[in-house]
């Protein structure tokens, strides 16, 4: 099956609308993601969470490709590398390092290390996207990082160092499955990309809970797990993609980035004190702030309009 094309309407208003619609919806799925996951952290078995939630949204996601019929592309050999590169960075690897992350870190401090997002974002897109970064630009990156060393440096919030690095890495894991995305996306639409996210990881995350000694399948059989799972993977997981691709499809990765998460931070942490019941110190609360700050500049620094260049061929 063909891949469905998308015509280059990037720099439409139309377009620059829908993809706002798309980013402003994925504020608030995104700030459940580490409230949700610290919440399995403490009471699941990480890999088990990862594996069941990721099932779910491979379901949801094969059961939308085979209504609209693009579920054929998934297995188009031409993509088949890259598609799984996407898996596996944007996927496998995200959702493991943050729940082994939050296992032993609160989803305040999380939330703190994630705004290290739009840096990655801005060194990706100019790297391999050509999406040059403004002055303005770098300068608020230097007080995103300013703001997390000052939590790093305040205390405790960021032990053990290697759960923080986790944490850290994240961010570059999700924003380096971007870049790939965006080399094949047109031809290939949000809905492709997402399946191909979920459907692969699926795979492997089964392979991996399989070969384990102590794989307990029955588990997922008790609410405490189907629950969280369902709706990780329903919810955060596949509309958090499909509203992301969405958004990035027609607009710059790096204004994207930097328009979602200084929105994420505040609408997680009001779901962490909601449903951890987690209390932010002053300390961080200043590093969130000047964090915000930093973002914001990126944002009325750059340019929201998506310039596609297709590589030779693309269309063919």
């Amino acid at each position: 099956m063909a891949a469905t094309i998308i015509p280059p309407a990037h720099k439409s208003p139309d377009a620059i609308s829908a993809g706002l619609l798309f980013a402003i919806s994925n504020v608030t799925i995104s700030a459940l993601q580490p409230v949700i996951t610290r919440y399995a952290a403490l009471r699941i078995d990480p890999l088990l969470f990862c594996a069941s939630s990721v099932m779910i949204a491979a379901g949801c996601a094969a059961t939308m490709l085979t209504c609209t019929g693009e579920i054929g592309v998934l297995f188009e050999l031409r993509y088949l590398p890259r598609l799984f590169a996407i898996s596996m960075a944007g996927t496998v690897a995200t959702t493991l390092a943050l729940i082994y992350g939050l296992t032993k870190i609160d989803a305040v401090a999380g939330v703190i290390l994630l705004e290290i997002e739009p840096v990655y974002s801005l060194i990706l897109a100019a790297a391999f996207l050509k999406e040059r970064p403004s002055s303005r630009q770098l300068l608020a990156t230097v007080i995103i990082l300013t703001a997390i060393g000052y939590v790093f440096g305040g205390g405790g919030a960021f032990r053990p160092f290697y759960a923080a690095l986790l944490i850290l890495l994240t961010p570059f894991f999700w924003q380096s499955s971007h870049v790939l995305s965006l080399k094949v996306m047109p031809p290939l639409t949000p809905s492709v990309i997402t399946g191909a996210r979920y459907v692969y990881a699926a795979i492997a995350l089964l392979a991996i809970l399989l070969g384990r000694e102590h794989s307990s399948l029955a588990v997922p059989a008790v609410p405490g797990v189907v629950i969280p799972a369902v709706f990780t993977g329903a919810f955060v997981y596949f509309m958090g993609s499909f509203t992301w691709y969405g958004a990035i499809s027609r607009l710059s990765l790096a204004w994207t980035t930097a328009l979602v998460i200084p929105a994420v931070p505040i609408v997680s942490l009001i779901f962490a004190m909601i449903f951890l019941g987690e209390r932010p110190s002053a300390h961080e609360i200043a590093g969130i702030a000047s964090a915000v700050i930093g973002i914001l500049a990126l944002v009325l620094g750059s340019d929201a309009r998506r310039y596609i260049v297709p590589a030779p061929g693309i269309y063919e």
